[in-house]
């Protein structure tokens, strides 16, 4: 059983354009020895090729063909644990992109052999010197509940941020103890923040979180409407909260403040900040005559409760929100993209992409975050950018080395036809 067997997550796929019938078996063999680069890299793009001919394939001198063989969900994973090794880069992102989204789908009831071999292949992924390959399987991985612990830990602990982040954030496999563990291994800011962020932490993981010290950790449980603090945390958050606005500022906007750091805090937040914990709190009479009267303490003690500048996060709007004003000006276009790009505005234009394209922020996101040349080209021209954009998003937006980098056909067009950009944007939904 050479086959790949496992399936796709939207069953069958139509076939990819471009690439013709598929020839008859004899054809087909002589095409994969003796054909010349194009006939044998649209060979490899058939999903239902007899298994031995892809196998073959998958050892073409071309990066090309091999390529196309990775993206390709009919290839036996004989092969693929072939090019889970191979010596071109594009070529392992591809097969990570696959093999990461199909693993997830397996069944308890599908050949062990298979499953293993497969889990082999996913497990090489995971340890690829490439951090962007590694970063492909752990933004697949990251909601998965059926692969090994080991390949899940071991993302989670990996070095870059990229990687670690969408594992430490979602993975359902990581326990409680298992987060504290990882806490307690000296994790830094983004990370901290990542697992800040996950539903429903509960309240020694946030402890932890908080004894780190860290201010994006700090910040992250302030954020995260779901995670369990309890009074004592509470109390070590105030402390740190006394020299830092934007934890003030947090922290007001929390609805589970117990009483008392509620009490300590009005011993320190500026005049608005008082103002908006006695509009959230003002069912409670007894409460906001208690805040009343510490402002009035204060004022005698000769403070005036004015900020002497506005806080960041009521000055700055966020990206999301420009985008979408922007959008119902009509002004989001490629101008407007292009000069965000030139002021450095990349979230903005990740948003921006999602909505020129149609796509959910997180789907558009991901297609980025692949850092391959086909989905960013794939994604420009699905939000009706021109090709010297694409060229641009390629490079400042997913960081694609110039020797990776799709670039316009003679003619300045988009060198991939709109039927195989569909195709490929397709298999990210």
């Amino acid at each position: 059983m050479l086959k790949w067997i496992f399936g796709k997550r939207k069953g069958k796929r139509k076939a990819k354009p471009g690439i013709g019938k598929k020839p008859p078996y004899e054809k087909a063999r002589d095409i994969a020895g003796e054909g010349n680069l194009e006939e044998r890299r649209k060979l490899a793009a058939h999903e239902d090729m007899e298994p031995e001919i892809l196998y073959f394939l998958a050892s073409d001198k071309a990066p090309e063909v091999r390529r196309e063989i990775a993206e390709n969900a009919g290839t036996p994973l004989q092969a693929d644990a072939l090019l889970a090794k191979d010596p071109n880069e594009e070529v392992r992102c591809e097969l990570a992109r696959k093999i990461s989204r199909l693993i997830p789908e397996l069944k308890p009831e599908q050949n062990e052999k298979l499953a293993d071999m497969a889990m082999n292949v996913l497990t090489t992924l995971a340890r690829d010197e490439l951090p962007r390959v590694r970063a492909i399987v752990a933004e697949e991985l990251k909601h998965a509940t059926n692969v090994p612990k080991d390949v899940i830990k071991g993302l989670a602990e990996d070095l870059e941020d990229i990687v670690s982040a969408p594992i430490l954030e979602y993975s359902p496999l990581l326990s409680g103890k298992d987060l504290l563990q990882l806490i307690a291994s000296g994790m830094k800011s983004k990370k901290l923040a990542a697992i800040a962020s996950r539903r429903n932490i509960n309240t020694k993981v946030v402890e932890a979180l908080v004894n780190t010290g860290e201010s994006e950790a700090v910040h992250g449980v302030l954020k995260n409407k779901t995670a369990n603090i309890n009074d004592n945390t509470y109390d070590k958050i105030s402390v740190q909260a006394e020299g830092q606005e934007s934890i003030q500022h947090l922290m007001v906007n929390r609805d589970d403040l117990p009483m008392r750091t509620i009490q300590r805090i009005s011993r320190f937040v500026n005049g608005s900040l008082m103002e908006a914990l006695m509009k959230r709190h003002s069912e409670q009479k007894e409460l906001v005559d208690e805040l009343r009267a510490t402002v009035k303490e204060r004022i005698d003690r000769g403070e005036t409760l004015d900020t002497e500048a506005p806080f960041e996060d009521d000055s700055y709007e966020p990206a999301s929100i420009r985008v979408e004003k922007d959008f119902a000006a009509g002004l989001l276009n490629e101008e407007r993209l292009d000069q965000a790009l030139k002021d450095n505005d990349n979230t903005y234009v990740r948003f921006a992409l999602g909505k020129l394209s149609g796509f959910e922020t997180e789907d558009a996101s991901k297609m980025i975050n692949t850092g391959l040349g086909k989905a960013i080209v794939s994604l420009s021209w699905k939000s009706g950018l021109s090709m010297g954009m694409a060229v641009k998003l390629q490079t400042q937006i997913a960081r694609i080395k110039r020797g990776s980098l799709l670039t316009a056909d003679a003619d300045g067009r988009y060198p991939i036809t709109e039927d195989e950009m569909d195709w490929y944007l397709e298999s990210f939904l």
